[in-house]
C-alpha cells in the first residue's frame, strides 16, 4: 500500500485546503520577517506548487503527475460560494502541470539573511510565483471546504483510470476551529473523506493547525500517539480526523506549527511514492 509509482498514466492528487478567515490578519515571523499568517501562508502554498511543478519537468517538457486543487475558505459563508474560492483552477475542477507552466501568474520578491561559512551574513533575494493571493476576512468555513474536497477526490477517484494510482493527498491549512459544522460533523465528514481512495490506499488527510506567536505549546509534528499532545478539545479533533501516514511516520497532524514547518509537512506529505 502507498507505494504505487507516480506517472502520467497514473497520476496522483494533490488538495490544498487554505484558511483565509479573519483571524489569518495575525502577525507571525517566517523567513525572519514579520507578516501576517495570510502572507506566510500565501508563499507557503505557492512554494509547494511550483515544487510539484519542478518535479514534474522532464527535457521532454512538463508531465502531468498530478491533478491539482487548491481551494481558499474564508469571508462570509452565507455567499452564494459558502466562503470557498478555487484558487488555480475553474470550480469543481482540477489544474494539470502543464497547464500550470504556461499559466501567468505575478511574481514577487522575499529577502532573507543568510549567514554565510565565514560569518558574514547577506541578503538573498528569492522571487516566486505567486499562485495563492493572501486574503484574512470573515468566518472559517472549512466544514464546507471538506464537503469540497471530498466531492473532488470523490470523483477522482471513481475514474477507471485511476485505480491504480496512488491515492491523493488533502492538506489543510489552518490556525481556528471551523464556523460552520459541530465538531461530530467534521469528524464524520473527515471519515467519509478518508474512506475514498485507489487499490494502492486511501486518501490521506494531513491537518496543520498555524500556531500564535506567542504560544509556547508546540510544534507538534506527526505525532505517533495522542499523548504528546495538549489536553485541549481542538488537539483532540485534528488527532481524530487526520490520517495515519504511511511509512510510520505517525498521525498527518501538526499542532502549533510555525510557518516553517508547514513546508517541511507539505513536502514529506508529498514524497511518500515515486516518479517515474
Amino acid at each position: 500500500m502507498y507505494n504505487t509509482p507516480i506517472t502520467r498514466e497514473n497520476p496522483t492528487a494533490f488538495i490544498i485546503l487554505i484558511d483565509r478567515s479573519g483571524s489569518m490578519t495575525e502577525q507571525i515571523v517566517f523567513a525572519d520577517q514579520q507578516m501576517t499568517k495570510a502572507r506566510a501562508v500565501s508563499i507557503v502554498a505557492s512554494a509547494f506548487i511550483d515544487e510539484l511543478l519542478h518535479r514534474a519537468r522532464r527535457e521532454e517538457g512538463t508531465r502531468d503527475y498530478y491533478d491539482i486543487a487548491v481551494l481558499g475558505y474564508g469571508g462570509d459563508r452565507n455567499s452564494e460560494n459558502s466562503g470557498i474560492e478555487s484558487l488555480v483552477s475553474p470550480p469543481g475542477k482540477w489544474a494539470r502541470p502543464s497547464r500550470l507552466t504556461v499559466t501567468k501568474t505575478p511574481r514577487k520578491h522575499l529577502s532573507r539573511e543568510r549567514l554565510l561559512p565565514s560569518g558574514r551574513s547577506v541578503m538573498a533575494v528569492t522571487r516566486h510565483n505567486v499562485w495563492v493571493q493572501e486574503r484574512a476576512e470573515g468566518a472559517t468555513p472549512m466544514y464546507a471546504a471538506l464537503t469540497e474536497a471530498l466531492k473532488l477526490v470523490e470523483k477522482w477517484c471513481l475514474r477507471p483510470q485511476h485505480a491504480a494510482s496512488y491515492p491523493p493527498t488533502i492538506i489543510n491549512i489552518t490556525d481556528g476551529e471551523a464556523s460552520d459544522g459541530s465538531q461530530e460533523e467534521i469528524r464524520t465528514l473527515a471519515e467519509k473523506i478518508r474512506a475514498t481512495g485507489t487499490d494502492d490506499g486511501n486518501t490521506l488527510l494531513i491537518n496543520i493547525h498555524l500556531a500564535k506567536n506567542d504560544d509556547a505549546t508546540g510544534p507538534i509534528l506527526f505525532p505517533k500517539s495522542l499523548q504528546e499532545l495538549p489536553a485541549h478539545r481542538y488537539a483532540q479533533l485534528l488527532w481524530d480526523i487526520s490520517s495515519e501516514m504511511p511509512a510510520g511516520l505517525g498521525r498527518g497532524m501538526g499542532w502549533c506549527s510555525r510557518a516553517g514547518d508547514i513546508v517541511a509537512m507539505m513536502n514529506i506529505g508529498s514524497q511518500n511514492s515515486t516518479m517515474l
